[in-house]
């Protein structure tokens, strides 16, 4: 047979061929169609099946990497598989047989025909040349009315595209009607952050705005819930007090107060220890919030330091402080000196002072030196009367927003009183008279100078100059050192005074300050020797004449005062009469006789 058949030639069957090479085309789209479908559909499997487990399931973040690292690892397997099965072609034997069993009517001959017209199949030399060109002239006329779109189908495609369509069909859905899964979804698995599922109730907790943070102690915290979602179930807050400064810690829960229909609210007043708490209602759960309540920083100790102005003479001890305490009593124009520790450290203070004015306030702010972090040191003057307090600021940054305030009440320096004992009126005086005046000047401290003013009264007398005697002998008083005193004898006889003249005379003082006080003004009037005479004769008489009234006043008042004694004396002895003993029955028969007596005198008066 092998002899036979050299000299022959067997063509390969060409329309066999080609359809072949249409029907490789066709299954390598077709695959690559159905893989990118199957791709896309296992991603859906895998999304839905996260989306599912951490949704019943609530998984931490550990085990959704976990679980998202397993899909990616999955998915990148299927890719590479579906992209070889794309990439590897088939061979002409494989297609053959694919055809053949696909279709009935070419039995055998397709493979045959392809297989031993094969150059390179070293077992067609030992079949019959003749035999082969049948059965390729056979599998022509077959293959010429096949068409590949009979034998390769898009059913498995249409099934994987229909079974993709169901499953992202829900994810279009609840990406229309519930954003919020999505983005949670995506938060939750693609960025492994906490944030929770909304569940039938969804809320949003508006105040606080951080889950942790740090309040003053005494400040009061608003939780304010607004409910997006849900229905009408009761909102609470689940509280924790952990342990503390030895006090043990406390769980409870605390119902939040409605705010409309569209959510809670719940104010922590004077919050004075740390708390952590969480909103819950229905199935709505938040995340923990953390709160931590530190002090306010404030003024525990004060201490004062008087430096005393030098003219109220008083000590000013430096070293020991005058007051322990903010409040301030001095005198004015002292300097104060504080020296005061807070109860925290603090990173900046400064100094206020109010003091009135008008209507209103005005403050005064002034530096403070800020020592070892909480000792606070300074100085300033008392002026007027004013309150003061420390604005501070701690180190965490809170302030004392009702600081301790104390008073500054300045003991003002008032102007000295004078007064003139001596002669103390309104006096008449020769020109030749010896005058003697004592003065007593009375300050709050003490007395820098004194004088004692003559002035004429009298328009005629302006070319009379005044006379000022200066009080050089002041005397300081043992018993009360703030008065002083000194009496001057002055010779008028010196002054050439002339009858008829009035002067006045007053005393005036000047204290440390510059104060002056003065006395009252009195008159001294000038007369001549034979008007003194007259004026006292005048007066003797006058004084002669009160004498004799009160004379004779006295002598009616002791003739009274005699008759009294008379009549008093008359009772005592008919008293000692009454109760002797002897006299008892007798006396009780008069008393009987005498009252019937004044009964019978008083029968008329009352017929009368």
């Amino acid at each position: 047979m092998s002899e036979s058949s050299e000299g022959i030639t067997i063509n390969r069957p060409v329309i066999a061929l080609k359809r072949l090479r249409q029907l490789r085309s066709r299954r390598r789209l077709m695959r690559g169609v159905t893989g990118v479908l199957r791709w896309l559909a296992l991603a859906s499997v895998a999304m839905w099946a996260a989306f599912l487990l951490d949704w019943v399931a609530v998984l931490p973040q550990f085990l959704r990497g976990l679980q998202g690292a397993f899909w990616i690892v999955l998915l990148v397997v299927a890719f590479r598989a579906i992209l070889l099965a794309v990439r590897r072609p088939a061979r002409e034997s494989e297609l053959a047989a694919m055809v053949e069993v696909s279709s009935k009517e070419l039995e055998d001959s397709l493979i045959t025909a392809i297989q031993l017209t094969d150059p390179e199949n070293p077992r067609r030399h030992y079949y019959n040349p003749e035999l082969i060109r049948r059965t390729v002239e056979l599998a022509e006329e077959k293959m010429e009315i096949l068409r590949p779109g009979k034998l390769l189908t898009w059913s498995r495609a249409r099934t994987t595209f229909f079974i993709l369509l169901l499953l992202l069909g829900p994810a279009v859905a609840g990406q229309w009607f519930r954003p919020d899964l999505v983005r949670n979804f995506i938060d939750r698995n693609v960025f492994l952050e906490d944030k929770p599922w909304p569940r039938s109730y969804d809320l949003v907790v508006l105040s606080p705005v951080e889950n942790e943070m740090i309040l003053a102690k005494g400040t009061s915290l608003v939780v304010e819930v607004r409910k997006d979602r849900g229905g009408n179930a009761r909102g609470f807050l689940e509280v924790k007090f952990p342990e503390s400064d030895g006090r043990r810690a406390i769980n409870e829960e605390i119902s939040l107060d409605r705010k409309g229909n569209e959510g809670f609210r719940y104010v922590f007043q004077n919050m004075q220890r740390d708390i952590e708490f969480r909103v819950r209602c229905g199935d709505f759960t938040s995340n923990w919030y953390v709160v931590q309540v530190k002090s306010r920083p404030r003024i525990e100790e004060m201490e004062l330091y008087y430096e005393f102005p030098e003219y109220t003479g008083l000590f000013s001890d430096l070293e020991n402080p005058s007051v322990r305490s903010g409040h301030v009593k001095a005198p004015m124009g002292t300097s104060i000196r504080f020296r005061g520790r807070s109860s925290l450290p603090i990173q900046s203070v400064i100094r206020v002072e109010s003091r009135p004015s008008g209507d209103g306030e005005e403050l005064i702010r002034g530096d403070v030196k800020l020592l070892a972090g909480n000792i606070v040191e300074g100085e300033f003057i008392a002026q007027a009367d004013a309150r003061w307090w420390f604005e501070m600021t701690s180190t965490e940054g809170f302030q004392n927003e009702t600081p301790i305030t104390w008073r500054i009440a300045v003991i003002p320096d008032r102007a000295p009183e004078v007064l003139i004992e001596q002669p103390g009126q309104n006096i008449e005086v020769t020109p030749r008279a010896l005058l003697d005046v004592a003065v007593l000047l009375r300050d709050d401290y003490a007395v820098q100078s004194g004088t004692l003013i003559f002035e004429p009264e009298l328009n005629d007398q302006e070319s009379v100059d005044a006379r000022v005697i200066e009080l050089q002998d002041l005397m300081v008083d043992p018993e009360e050192p703030k008065n002083s005193k000194q009496s001057i004898s002055i010779d008028l006889d010196q002054w050439e005074l002339e009858p008829g003249q009035r002067w006045k005379y007053r005393a005036e003082a000047k204290d440390a300050l510059s104060q002056i006080g003065v006395s009252r003004t009195w008159i001294l009037s000038v007369l001549s020797e034979e008007e003194l005479e007259r004026v006292t004769q005048d007066e003797l008489t006058l004084l002669r004449e009160r004498l004799e009234e009160t004379l004779t006043v006295q002598r009616d008042v002791r003739r009274e005062l005699e008759d009294l004694s008379e009549a008093l004396e008359k009772v005592r002895s008919r008293r000692n009469w009454l109760l002797s003993p002897v006299r008892h029955g007798q006396a009780r028969t008069e008393f009987r006789q005498e009252s019937k007596m004044l009964l019978s005198d008083s029968k008329p008066s009352q017929a009368d």
